[in-house]
């Protein structure tokens, strides 16, 4: 029983190394980053492999969750998977804009659309839930401000191997670095008829854990003329309502949170 219990527990463990990796990862990463013999950690990349819950890229010999595994995260999410700061901010977020507001996460060399709130504004976004958007996408840039210049480079390289493009607007690495600074400067990313014409999206990079180690993006999409003239208020509100947010994930884990949203 005890060996079970270690197995399942080695299991999350290495799962947990994707949710908190930019790119996917090789066998020699995950057993460095765990410190276990690589070739223990290989004999349990393959079963996970067999098992439909990991992908693996054979040109690179490096693993990455499958539509599976990410299938169940999201299908827990929708029943309430999120922490409840989480939920109640993205509540928030939609009642001062009107828009639709959505939740963004890592998925391999993708963003994938995890959850999403549907705005009071007439008309709505072209995406779907759980589709995958290219790594330098809006979302993608949001996110792109959590990670170091080397993540950065090993996400690029990951996407162009795999053929991924790597966002409309972009040739070469000095394209989004350039880029990822300008949002990082700004506090969020915003795109306008990128993906669907008339409409536009302004993302934030947000942690997803309580204790903020993970991080994903929200974001807000509405019509272009709307979000353009109204681009500087809701960069503000967002601003204040995430200073919250975190204080609120700080509580969760255990410290005092002294208000609600303001």
């Amino acid at each position: 029983m005890q060996g079970s219990s270690r197995t399942v527990g080695r299991v999350l463990q290495v799962l947990e190394q994707f949710s908190v990796s930019p790119h996917p990862l090789t066998n020699g990463e995950i057993a460095a980053r765990l410190r276990v013999p690589a070739s223990s950690m290989h004999r349990l990349l393959q079963k996970l492999t067999q098992l439909g819950f990991l992908d693996i890229d054979a040109d690179s010999a490096s693993y990455a969750i499958s539509p599976t595994l990410s299938g169940l995260g999201r299908r827990l999410a929708d029943i309430g998977g999120y922490l409840p700061p989480l939920r109640t901010t993205m509540s928030a977020l939609r009642a001062h804009t009107g828009g639709t507001v959505s939740i963004w996460l890592p998925a391999g060399v993708h963003m994938r659309l995890s959850a999403i709130l549907l705005g009071r504004v007439p008309g709505t976004s072209t995406n779907t839930l759980g589709e995958l958007v290219e790594p330098f996408s809006t979302p993608g840039l949001a996110m792109a401000t959590t990670y170091s210049r080397e993540q950065l480079s090993h996400l690029t390289q990951a996407a162009r191997r795999r053929g991924v493009q790597l966002g409309r607007r972009f040739r070469t690495m000095r394209d989004i670095t350039s880029a990822v600074q300008q949002v990082s400067k700004r506090g969020y990313a915003v795109g306008f008829n990128l993906r669907s014409d008339g409409w536009g999206i302004i993302a934030w990079p947000v942690p997803m854990s309580a204790d903020q180690q993970r991080h994903g993006v929200i974001a807000v999409g509405m019509h272009v003329p709307e979000l353009r003239s109204r681009e500087q208020e809701i960069a503000a509100f967002a601003e204040r309502l995430l200073q919250r947010y975190r204080k609120e994930l700080r509580a969760y884990a255990g410290d005092e949170f002294d208000g609600g949203y303001g």
